[in-house]
């Protein structure tokens, strides 16, 4: 398995060994899982890991409280041995609270950098951290891993939109509020590798549209976990629609809210999972209208999966919206905008729902026959574990290991043609 990298016409190098950069615990580690299993990962580096394959350690977690002890097991995974996995302190004080975002991606992708240069590795950094990952390693491979669209696709989707200009969001900062000089540098990151990683079409077409070579643009859609995420038979006579994610305009949370609040359905309730807290305009301002879980743990978010009768995805951009192949998984059909780059997995009116981005027209017309065909509803579950059972990890792992692998390009017309 090699990569060459092309420097006019010229191909200078051919690569086996690779540095991965993530920060927290992304995609599940799955990115550096891939290169360990094909024994191509020579570190993964990233703010913090717990060594679980260390007894004392073990020990120790059994000791703590049950809430912190989890947290430290949610950043740990038995394939991915602790001795591959360098943790970068600096990087994880940096971004404690959130408080210093830039600075944090700076200091972790230096660290990972410097670490590919001094072993002569490649390196497969994360968006945000490739920038000064990269500036380090000079003339060795560079992959960079484009979760989200391109910066500039997400800026013009958010400016687009004009529907409650007055709601708020919470205190996060967005493609409209990064300051100049972040956002330039965040825009040219796409440019400075030898190959860009997406999960979806969608995706791609931002980068390309952004100056990047399509030749240069592999297409890995995200896997899930399909033993933990299994169904259950679950019926009541309520309809339930289920929002999972941050409660921002570029979720396309607020057409949601409105749609749920003029369709005014009987014996219906709308479920928000999210981290941030309740209390912020776009939430306040529809209070009434919804139950708010707040942060979940992995098998509370689980039954709210299981409980559901449709997932909502009203995206106005997003790369690919994971919480859709979790809720496939669990048997829930999925309604989300061309936006979202996970609806191309979907094949409308079989396993979910697809609609155009910012339409409240469109969206409340969906939503209503979901609502007044509960039959079609529940006919639909058996197809969309049959369509996320096409998306196990391995699979994306496989992927990863042929995007960063060669340069031909991995293309997906379709995932909803993956018959």
């Amino acid at each position: 398995m090699t990569l060459a990298r092309r420097t006019g016409s010229h191909t200078t190098h051919s690569h086996s060994r690779w540095i991965v950069a993530a920060g927290g615990r992304r995609d599940s580690y799955q990115v550096p899982i891939a290169l360990h299993e094909a024994k191509r990962l020579t570190a993964f580096v990233t703010d913090f890991y717990t060594p679980l394959d260390f007894a004392a350690v073990r020990r120790l977690t059994s000791f703590l409280p049950r809430a912190v002890a989890g947290k430290l097991k949610r950043r740990y995974s038995p394939n991915l041995p602790s001795r591959l996995v360098k943790s970068c302190p600096l990087a994880s004080l940096k971004g404690a609270g959130g408080y210093d975002w830039m600075e944090y991606n700076r200091v972790l992708g230096k660290c990972a950098g410097e670490l590919a240069a001094r072993r002569g590795a490649g390196i497969v950094s994360y968006a945000h951290l490739a920038t000064s990952a990269f500036a380090e390693v000079d003339t060795l491979p560079k992959v960079l891993i484009q979760m989200q669209p391109h910066p500039v696709a997400v800026r013009n989707a958010l400016n687009s939109d004009q529907f409650l200009p007055d709601l708020q969001e919470p205190g996060l900062m967005n493609e409209l509020h990064w300051p100049l000089p972040v956002f330039d540098t965040l825009c040219r990151e796409s440019l400075l590798a030898d190959r860009c990683i997406v999960n979806s079409n969608y995706s791609r077409q931002t980068l390309i549209e952004n100056g990047v070579n399509s030749e240069r643009i592999s297409i890995v859609p995200y896997g899930v976990d399909l033993d933990f995420f299994t169904p259950v038979n679950s019926e009541s006579g309520t309809f339930k629609v289920l929002f999972v994610g941050q409660p921002i305009r570029q979720k396309g949370l607020h057409y949601l809210l409105e749609a749920w609040r003029r369709l005014k359905f009987h014996d219906a309730e709308l479920r928000i999972v999210s981290r941030e807290d309740r209390n912020n305009s776009m939430l306040s301002e529809y209070s009434s209208e919804f139950t708010f879980s707040g942060s979940l743990e992995w098998k509370e978010l689980r039954e709210e999966y299981r409980r559901a009768d449709l997932l909502c995805l009203p995206s106005l951009s997003e790369g690919f919206g994971l919480v859709t192949l979790e809720s496939l998984a669990c048997g829930t059909p999925v309604l989300a905008t061309v936006a979202a780059g996970s609806s191309e997995l979907l094949s409308d009116g079989e396993d979910g729902f697809v609609v155009a981005a910012a339409d409240l027209t469109r969206l409340m017309a969906a939503l209503e026959s979901a609502y007044s065909d509960r039959r079609q509803l529940r006919d639909m579950r058996v197809a969309a574990r049959r369509k996320a059972e096409k998306f196990p990890w391995s699979r994306f792992r496989e992927g990863i290991r042929g995007a960063v692998g060669n340069f031909e390009p991995t293309l997906i017309p379709s995932a909803a043609n993956h018959e």
